[in-house]
């Protein structure tokens, strides 16, 4: 699928598109100090001749000036300053030959720049495929550019018999042991659970994990381990938070 978008877009896009990589720019100086004529110079590092001459007169005006190390720094600023401008249409072209290849916005972006030091962020290509009305660029992408949000509707259960916790007894009010407060920590996605049981009058805690979650058998089980030590003097009343 490379060679195919490649042998399309190669020629236009290094002579139409012009970004020299540092290897050609230190082609370019080779052959200025091997007195090369700048039609070899261009038919060896793959660019118009005109490229070469541009560059040249860009980076030090003459032959003997050429600083490719100095050309190849000053670019890559500019390729940073000039990342956000619109793109010309012929790489909005190159780039909708990749998304039609189904090519990914990132393998597009990170192909452009490995193969022809063109930077372009994912992001802009994503905004290509938005604009894009006719929808044929959306159907080449993995999830055709729609997200779905799935919403789990959760309903309240009041257990059957459950006393308020406002309506406890006034002897229940933190100044004596015994008295518990029981809650629940449920992670992300329901998937997994800790049990606390707080003594309201020193602050101790207990804590367990829960590995079946929410399961009501399961959780009294564990209540029943954690406060069988404290049965008697040290029980009255469990509160759920």
């Amino acid at each position: 699928m490379e060679t195919e978008v490649s042998n399309r877009f190669d020629n236009f896009v290094l002579h139409m598109y012009n970004h020299l990589t540092r290897e050609q720019r230190y082609g370019i100086y080779l052959g200025l100090q091997e007195k090369k004529s700048l039609k070899a110079i261009a038919q060896a590092i793959k660019v118009s001749e005109s490229t070469v001459c541009r560059e040249i007169k860009r980076h030090g005006g003459s032959r003997s000036g050429y600083n490719w190390v100095a050309a190849d720094e000053k670019a890559k600023k500019l390729a940073h300053r000039t990342s956000n401008r619109k793109l010309k249409p012929e790489i909005v072209m190159l780039i909708n030959d990749c998304i039609t290849k189904d090519w990914s916005p990132r393998q597009t972006a990170g192909w452009l720049e490995k193969n022809y030091s063109i930077k372009v962020s994912h992001e802009a290509i994503y905004q290509i495929i938005r604009n894009d009305k006719s929808g044929v660029l959306a159907s080449h992408c993995r999830h055709k550019m729609k997200y779905r949000h799935h919403w789990i509707k959760q309903v309240a259960k009041n257990i059957p018999g459950r006393v308020s916790i406002h309506e406890r007894p006034k002897e229940a009010d933190g100044s004596r042991f015994g008295d518990w407060e029981m809650d629940t920590i449920v992670g992300p996605g329901n998937k997994g659970a800790i049990l606390t049981l707080t003594e309201r009058s020193t602050n101790f805690i207990l804590a367990a994990n829960l590995p079946n979650g929410k399961n009501a058998a399961a959780l009294a089980s564990v209540v029943w381990r954690l406060l069988l030590p404290y049965k008697g003097f040290g029980l009255k009343i469990i509160g759920v938070r």
